[in-house]
């Protein structure tokens, strides 16, 4: 497949998904004393609004950079997170139909149980390791567009090991997040719903967290693509600077690493 049509799809769903994203903040915004809980995924969701408009301005050569794999499973990552944010704003709709005038009602405030709790809690994990898988495909295409350019050996040993400690840290993070999924999908099979939660609430708290499940794993695939791409970006950025001498600490006198060529040294008079 032509790798700028791969492109063009993640272009495609990035503008769907940033109005979807900000209707919902809106939403939020006008529940004027919706609980902490609730309140707390409006900076989730402005900060996934802030990665997808970082991911909107890479370039097309910078996604060929990263490669079909990485921009493939981009595109996945951010529909997982539209797919939430819809039916997450369709549960706000359900929970908030007494309220009136943007304003919380005390009945549905008061209803806010183990489900819609559980669904909260769920989202707002999906959407803050949207954002940090965003953010990184952006930061790495920026990184590789760097490292096709005149670097030292030092700088580019310092970028890579930078990159590659936080994006295995991600990856560690993401695997006990998704381990978590699974003891929570237990729970929720399991559990009584509180006075005011429907059948519904049930639904939708166990599709939110299935679904955070895959888009945690959708994620974990970004990122181990992404450590492959500046690996190789790196390899190919010191292949091109050719063998180098490390004299260590002292920088003086004649010498010699490893030469097979015949050695000219012209030595200035003492004065």
């Amino acid at each position: 497949m032509d790798p700028f049509s791969i492109a063009a799809g993640v272009v495609g769903i990035v503008a769907p998904t940033l109005h979807c994203v900000r209707l919902l903040v809106k939403d939020l915004q006008n529940i004027a004393d919706a609980p902490d809980a609730v309140k707390a995924l409006t900076t989730d969701l402005q900060s996934v609004g802030l990665a997808l408009a970082s991911v909107q301005a890479v370039t097309d050569p910078q996604w060929k950079s990263l490669g079909d794999a990485v921009t493939a499973q981009s595109e996945a990552a951010i529909t997982s997170c539209k797919t939430s944010c819809e039916r997450f704003k369709t549960s706000l709709d359900r929970w908030t139909r007494h309220s009136t005038d943007g304003t919380l009602s005390w009945r549905d405030r008061a209803t806010l149980g183990v489900f819609r709790q559980g669904h909260i809690k769920s989202i707002s994990e999906q959407l803050q390791k949207c954002n940090i898988t965003l953010t990184s495909v952006a930061s790495i295409a920026t990184l590789h567009s760097s490292l096709q350019q005149t670097q030292t050996a030092e700088e580019i040993k310092t970028m890579i090991s930078t990159k590659e400690t936080a994006i295995n840290d991600e990856i560690a993070a993401i695997n006990d997040l998704s381990a978590e999924t699974i003891a929570q999908l237990e729970t929720l099979a399991l559990a009584e719903p509180d006075e005011g939660e429907t059948d519904a609430d049930q639904t939708g708290a166990t599709k939110q967290v299935a679904m955070e499940k895959r888009a945690l794993a959708e994620s974990r695939k970004v990122l181990e693509g992404l450590l492959l791409v500046i690996q190789t970006a790196a390899a190919n950025a010191q292949a091109r600077q050719g063998p180098t001498v490390n004299f260590g600490s002292h920088n003086k006198g004649q010498q010699v690493g490893v030469n097979s060529g015949t050695i000219y040294t012209t030595f200035g008079r003492k004065g």
